[in-house]
């Protein structure tokens, strides 16, 4: 009878995890997607103006899809940074220290407890529960054996339940975040505008605004850009957003300070 080779179960080995990597893109790439729409349509929602006017290409919502995700653990590092600080700081650290204290000690008595020879009555319960245990167990006891099938048939049902609620909950949560952290995006630009208006960067000298320009040179519209496309220009004014139709022969400018 030919034995296997070694390289079968390597062969093996590759083709299960081919088969895992294949089934957890295939989960994660129209995740991602939909994560990427939703932090579209929320920071358009934001600053008023309908998505659907200005289409995403697909390599654009997925690049909005990395920015949402890194936000997401920005956001989760801040708060750790945040805990980990409380933690640390007074008086909280002495509440710290001491629980840890009590827990080593704790366990350094019970492992030590542990090794010394059992009292006489201790180990009189012990052989009582050691026997109890061996009648109830499902193997010796046909009650046990039922109810441990009951309960296995039980815990799997809400097992299944549960995960259930968890899947939808996830489906459903992850774009509703998504979507909540491009409108507080774009709610912060648009706060900051409101205060300040066209103003330049610190850093880089240019306007935060842009100008349509017309082919004469005339300053048509001024404003923080929202979105563009071939033939409409989103712009957010001091008193709205509009959507302006673009002229012919038409300049964008963003001025350099």
């Amino acid at each position: 009878m030919p034995q296997p080779s070694e390289e079968q179960p390597k062969a093996k080995k590759w083709k299960n995890l081919f088969a895992i990597s294949a089934a957890l893109i295939g989960i994660l790439t129209p995740g991602a997607y939909l994560l990427g729409l939703s932090y579209y349509q929320g920071y358009m929602e934001a600053f008023g103006v309908a998505a659907d006017g200005f289409p995403l290409a697909t390599p654009d919502i997925y690049v909005f899809s990395y920015h949402a995700v890194g936000l997401f653990l920005l956001s989760l590092g801040e708060v750790a940074a945040k805990t980990i600080n409380r933690l640390l700081s007074p008086p909280l650290v002495y509440w710290v220290i001491l629980t840890i204290c009590l827990c080593v000690g704790g366990l350094y008595w019970l492992v030590k407890a542990l090794k010394r020879p059992p009292y006489p009555i201790l180990s009189n319960i012990l052989k009582i529960l050691e026997t109890l245990l061996s009648r109830l167990h499902w193997k010796n006891n046909d009650l046990t054996k039922v109810i441990g099938i009951v309960w296995v048939l039980f815990y799997s049902i809400l097992f299944l339940l549960t995960t259930t609620v968890l899947i939808a909950l996830l489906w459903w949560l992850l774009p509703m975040a998504a979507y909540s952290k491009g409108n507080s995006m774009a709610l912060e630009k648009i706060k900051v505008f409101r205060e300040k208006g066209c103003f330049p960067n610190e850093k880089t000298k240019w306007s935060n605004c842009f100008f349509l320009v017309d082919k004469t040179g005339t300053t048509l519209h001024e404003g923080l850009l929202i979105a563009k496309n071939d033939k409409e220009l989103a712009l957010l004014k001091k008193d709205g957003s509009y959507i302006i139709k673009l002229p012919d022969d038409y300049l964008l400018r963003r001025r350099l300070y």
